[in-house]
């Protein structure tokens, strides 16, 4: 990376690497030639969840199935959280559930702090 950073083809040095050898093994890389592949293993339960829940595609209906499940769980939970949970962004998140707010799918009681999220479908 230092390389990279050195000839302008990054802005900055991250700790991308060094989070993602904290979580996995050495085992996830594959190197060739011209190439470096990246596997991440993932709990198929979770996946299966998730695609019976929602698209398997992506669309923002399924993603939407996919944050209401989220909510369902655990209806004090932070975007942060879910974020954490889903694997979408936070910025995301915020844009379907306030999407979502909108349709008067799910409503916010209390602080944002300590308040809940009540589901309306």
């Amino acid at each position: 990376m230092r390389v990279f950073k050195d000839v302008g083809l990054v802005e900055q040095l991250g700790s991308g690497m060094s989070r993602i050898l904290k979580a996995y093994d050495k085992d996830i890389f594959e190197i060739s030639d011209h190439f470096i592949k990246v596997i991440f293993p993932f709990a198929i339960s979770d996946m299966e969840g998730m695609i019976a829940n929602g698209d398997e595609n992506g669309d923002e209906n399924g993603d939407e199935i996919i944050i209401l499940n989220v909510l369902t769980e655990k209806p004090d939970i932070t975007a942060k959280k879910i974020s954490e949970k889903t694997g979408f962004s936070t910025r995301k998140i915020s844009r379907i559930m306030k999407k979502m707010k909108e349709k008067g799918e799910i409503m916010r009681m209390g602080s944002d702090r300590k308040g809940y999220w009540i589901i309306n479908r």
